[in-house]
């Protein structure tokens, strides 16, 4: 009997899982298999009634590496984009978390002040910079004029190099709060006990922090980083800069992501913006386990 009822038991989960497994197969599977097939074509929406275009193999994949110069620079400023947002978050996410791990009064109040950039909706967020850093009636350049800082407006959204600038402040600001949450939760398993033989040895806050906190906080340091290169790569990057800027001035903040987007609508190249997505995810699973490697090996945090 208690064979047949572990066998039935089973049958039963697997069987509530089928629902779930048919959802997970529209939703991600199906676009997945369908986008490799249109990055194997050279699909043109407006000439190609029937979806998909004629098969040219690997062409789309030899062209982007080999004949596209324009790539090489989104993909610099991409993983430039990517990485100092993913450290300037860590670093700010850490600050935040361990004042907030610190026994203050209206604790609570500070934590949900904190979090609220990431309860904003992108949308929202974006405008209200797009309006504060504007030229002419934006708050940051007023108020910098009425110090006396500046004489003459800043281009945040017009000039490269501010527009750049501004798009990685954007989703630091958007992004931070993420991270001060899970360092949080990672600073609240780590008890005094792990520093009291420190203290009593003569270790000073920073040596505690540098020998015990941040060893303990690896594994969430881990995944953490982790998942924010791979959001910020692929599809923080999109909302938030395509928002912001839409890629502009003069292509000065195009990602893979913002490249693609543009190329499969206004450039109507189906197919070659679809190569344009796996190679993103062929360089984002490179890197991923790049750095999951080395941190094994070495042992150390690497930002």
């Amino acid at each position: 009997m208690g064979i047949k009822s572990q066998m039935s038991n089973k049958t039963t989960g697997y069987a509530m899982l089928i629902p779930a497994s048919i959802l997970f197969v529209f939703i991600n599977a199906f676009p997945f298999l369908y986008s490799l097939i249109l990055s194997l074509t050279d699909t043109n929406f407006i000439k190609d009634k029937s979806g998909i275009g004629n098969f040219i193999g690997l062409k789309n994949y030899f062209d982007i590496l080999f004949n596209d110069p324009e790539f090489y620079s989104v993909l610099l400023f991409t993983f430039i984009y990517t990485i100092l947002v993913v450290a300037i978050t860590y670093c700010l996410g850490l600050l935040m978390a361990m004042l907030l791990n610190r026994n203050i009064k209206f604790r609570g109040v500070f934590r949900a002040v904190a979090l609220l950039p990431w309860i904003v909706p992108t949308a929202v967020a974006a405008i209200s910079f797009r309006y504060l850093l504007n030229d002419q009636i934006g708050f940051v350049n007023v108020f910098l004029q009425n110090i006396g800082l500046i004489k003459e407006p800043i281009l945040f959204l017009a000039d490269p190099g501010w527009a750049r600038f501004s798009v990685i402040m954007l989703t630091v600001w958007k992004e931070y709060p993420f991270m001060m949450v899970v360092l949080l939760a990672g600073l609240q398993s780590i008890g005094p006990e792990m520093y009291e033989p420190a203290y009593i040895d003569g270790a000073n806050s920073f040596r505690a922090f540098r020998y015990i906190t941040m060893p303990l906080l690896r594994p969430v340091t881990l995944v953490s980083v982790s998942l924010l290169f791979i959001w910020t790569f692929n599809s923080i990057s999109f909302d938030n800069i395509y928002l912001l800027t839409m890629g502009g001035p003069a292509n000065a903040t195009y990602v893979l992501s913002i490249q693609s987007y543009y190329v499969a609508f206004f450039r109507n190249k189906i197919g070659y913006a679809s190569a344009i997505s796996f190679v993103m995810l062929l360089v984002i699973s490179i890197a991923i386990i790049i750095y999951a490697i080395r941190k094994k090996r070495k042992g150390e945090i690497v930002i």
